[in-house]
């Protein structure tokens, strides 16, 4: 039997990081690719990636260009065309009955106000993530204080060579 971490085996918050990244391929958002995955009991119990809701147009065939293109990370969140990451996890978890109480997130990205509202109301434990992510309104961190909920940075150093060993085959 292998140990985490041993023998180049990812722990448990490495494994769970790498599942994010790859639900981040299936985001339509056209121009951030994010995903997450919801950790409960060291089970995965949703996934989540960025974008239009199911049976809703792909953002190419809005009339319109979406204004996330080319436009202010973290700003005027209600005008864009995709759900985030976090909140189709929650969602994901609510259609399947599955509860939030007391588990973990893993984001590709730290997530904005609007998610951290989300997560902190689904009883949410604690907030994984590789990148940045703006906060425009500079609650999100208060938020996160007052509600208990500690984030850990996870270094893109601990997640890539679990790729590319997954690259060579």
């Amino acid at each position: 039997m292998f140990r985490d971490g041993a023998a180049g085996r990812p722990d448990k918050s490495a494994y769970a990081m790498i599942l994010a990244f790859a639900a981040a391929l299936r985001s339509t958002c056209l121009s951030r690719k994010v995903g997450c995955v919801i950790v409960r009991d060291a089970q995965v119990i949703a996934t989540g990636y960025n974008g239009t809701p199911s049976k809703t147009w792909h953002p190419e065939e809005f009339p319109k260009p979406c204004p996330c293109v080319g436009g202010i990370s973290g700003a005027d969140l209600a005008m864009k065309y995709c759900a985030h990451a976090e909140a189709n996890a929650l969602a994901q978890s609510a259609y399947r009955g599955a509860s939030t109480s007391g588990a973990d997130i893993f984001c590709t990205n730290l997530p904005c106000i609007e998610c951290v509202k989300l997560l902190i109301t689904a009883g949410i434990r604690a907030i994984y993530y590789v990148h940045g992510y703006p906060d425009v309104s500079g609650l999100r961190d208060r938020y996160l204080s007052q509600a208990g909920i500690p984030t850990h940075a996870i270094a893109w150093s601990k997640i890539q060579p679990h790729l590319s060993t997954l690259a060579r085959g």
